[in-house]
């Protein structure tokens, strides 16, 4: 009987509800034409030249108004956008606390315009003001149903959700080299210049518009080794950790975006994969770490932070360096040259390979149930003549030239070394400078073909180019399959692997012919800085510094691009088309 009556007292309850949400709805809506007229008058006052510290003061004010109601609104990121997933409820969070970080950090230098000159710190202010103004208008362009509706729908292809996670990165990774307790000399920060800087360490590409050590303070040096490690071992990778640790299944969508990044057999061996991921990256990282601490000279600064840095930036391709020049004053040091080439190669297998080669049962005296795949066969053949014809042609091509200073066996180091980092690391122990041109061509073959699949370098990677020399072969030879190690290659993996030559190639030329376009260096040198960019290499000729901020975008875009794969790019942007019902009439192309 009482049924009734609870039915009634919700109605009424409803009704209620929506007369007084009819009757708040013009303070609602004046509420919100005040915050925007609020947030107008906050940039002009923000951005203004007439009595900029009155002005700068009143803005602070207006905006910490702002950031109360935001405050008191978190509530409304979480629950009246339930019908986002969880993952794009957080992004409203994390712009929240962005926002707020930085108009903290507008705060403090605020604070540091009355003892220093305001000239001087009028450009990371008004920095800090755009993203914090940015921050605002996301989280309140989300009342607006359309935008809300858009992002519930959102379903993202694998091959985007891997470009979003890059960018993600990249953006957290430039606000936070951004910030004065990053630098060392805040009135010379730059949004382009830190924006260079996270992509180059995001995507471990190496390439630094300044020594790391001398414009990063140690804060900054950390935020860099972050990027470093999450681009080198893939930010969904890091992802999968939580669950890992709580001991929790991985998600389906997930396992198959892990599935495709990874390299992996099937979805249901993804778990344990991450899991010898993990251990192998930090014990080899350690090791590397440990010997480098050991053989680093006494006088260096933070022998052990230096040691870690080298090797974590070592093992994951990146080629960033505490030191000014890089590894050169360590030429002939053979123990160093030894680890971090050791540890670029390793990085540069792929974890498939080093997955293979872990399970080799060294203490059994029964070998049968271990086998060398034929990936790891094709890989560790490549990269070994690679090593090899690189190591003798720049020995041959540099005898005379760089070098020419150096006794008979330091010559042997350095072109090995040399040879190691050219395909996949961004360190030196010569000054590229000084190389001659055929020699800078030389390297150039080298950063193109780059590193293996599933490995922490770029290029279009040793397998591509393995496939495309036993394509040829087969060609010369008139043979209409193509084989290796008493194996046919599918047809698949040749036009997978042209279609990575050509998209490649042909992206790297319209980079370049924009690099030209805009940079007044030689040819030479702006070619050898866009293919090491695009093969995130980070070899460079010394130019990096003297690029215009719009040399310095491209060469971004150039390394991110390079980052992810220029299929993944071409996978994120075409639409899937299914296979057809019918078949066109075969027809004869006269070809060469």
């Amino acid at each position: 009987m009482s049924q009734p009556s609870l039915s009634s007292g919700t109605a009424s309850w409803d009704l209620l509800r929506k007369a007084a949400g009819s009757a708040f709805h013009p303070l609602r809506r004046a509420g919100l034409f005040l915050l925007i007229v609020t947030l107008f008058i906050s940039v002009l006052l923000d951005f203004s030249n007439w009595f900029p510290l009155l002005c700068k003061a009143i803005a602070l004010v207006l905006q910490a108004g702002i950031v109360l109601k935001l405050c008191f609104e978190e509530r409304y990121l979480l629950l009246r956008l339930r019908h986002l997933s969880l993952k794009k409820r957080l992004v409203l969070i994390l712009f929240f606390g962005v926002g707020l970080l930085f108009y903290v950090e507008k705060l403090l230098l605020f604070a540091a315009m009355w003892d220093q000159p305001k000239e001087a710190l009028a450009a990371p202010y008004h920095l800090y003001s755009v993203v914090f103004f940015v921050c605002v208008f996301f989280i309140y362009a989300m009342r607006l149903n359309a935008i809300a509706q858009f992002l519930a729908e959102l379903h993202l292809k694998p091959a985007q959700t891997l470009a979003v996670s890059f960018l993600l990165c990249i953006l957290l990774g430039t606000l936070l080299l951004s910030l004065p307790q990053m630098v060392t000399d805040p009135s010379k920060i730059s949004f382009v210049d830190a924006l260079f800087t996270a992509t180059s360490a995001a995507t471990v590409t190496g390439l630094s518009l300044f020594a790391i050590s001398e414009y990063y303070q140690w804060s900054g040096q950390w935020v860099i080794l972050l990027l470093i490690q999450l681009g080198g071992l893939g930010i969904m990778t890091f992802g999968a950790l939580l669950p890992l640790i709580s001991n929790r299944r991985i998600r389906l969508d997930d396992a198959l975006l892990l599935q495709g990044a990874m390299e992996t057999e099937s979805v249901g061996t993804v778990k344990r994969e991450i899991q010898s991921l993990f251990i192998l990256t930090f014990t080899i990282e350690a090791v590397g770490a440990f010997l480098l601490w050991i053989f680093f000279p006494p006088e260096t600064a933070s022998p052990l932070f230096s040691a870690v840095f080298h090797a974590v930036s070592a093992f994951c391709n990146a080629g960033f360096s505490l030191f000014p020049a890089n590894l050169e004053g360590y030429v002939g040091h053979l123990p160093i040259n030894l680890i971090i080439a050791s540890l670029i190669v390793l990085g540069g297998l792929g974890f498939p390979v080093l997955n293979n080669l872990s399970r080799y049962p060294l203490f059994k005296r029964r070998k049968g149930s271990w086998r060398l795949t034929f990936h790891s066969k094709l890989v560790l053949s490549i990269s070994a003549g690679l090593l090899t014809v690189g190591t003798l042609g720049i020995f041959v091509l540099e005898y005379a030239g760089a070098l020419a200073p150096l006794p008979w066996h330091e010559k042997w180091i350095a072109a090995a070394f040399q040879s190691v980092t050219a395909r996949t690391a961004g360190f030196n122990t010569l000054n590229l400078a000084h190389f001659s041109n055929g020699a800078l061509l030389f390297m150039i073959l080298l950063m193109w073909i780059g590193g293996s699949p599933a490995s922490t370098a770029g290029g279009v990677k040793t397998t591509t180019f393995g496939v495309m020399l036993a394509t040829l072969r087969a060609v010369l030879r008139s043979r209409e399959e193509v084989e290796l190690f008493n194996r046919r290659l599918a047809p698949s993996a040749i036009q997978k692997a042209l279609s990575v030559v050509f998209i490649s190639s042909a992206l790297q030329a319209f980079l370049l012919l924009f690099m030209l376009s805009i940079e007044n260096e030689s040819f030479h040198a702006i070619l050898f800085e866009t293919v090491s960019a695009f093969n995130t290499v980070g070899l460079s000729t010394g130019i990096t510094a003297k690029l215009s901020p719009v040399g310095k975008f491209i060469l971004s875009i150039a390394m991110f691009i390079g980052r992810i794969g220029p299929l993944t790019v071409a996978f994120s942007l075409a639409e899937r088309v299914g296979r057809g019902k019918y078949t066109y009439p075969q027809e004869r192309v006269i070809i060469g």
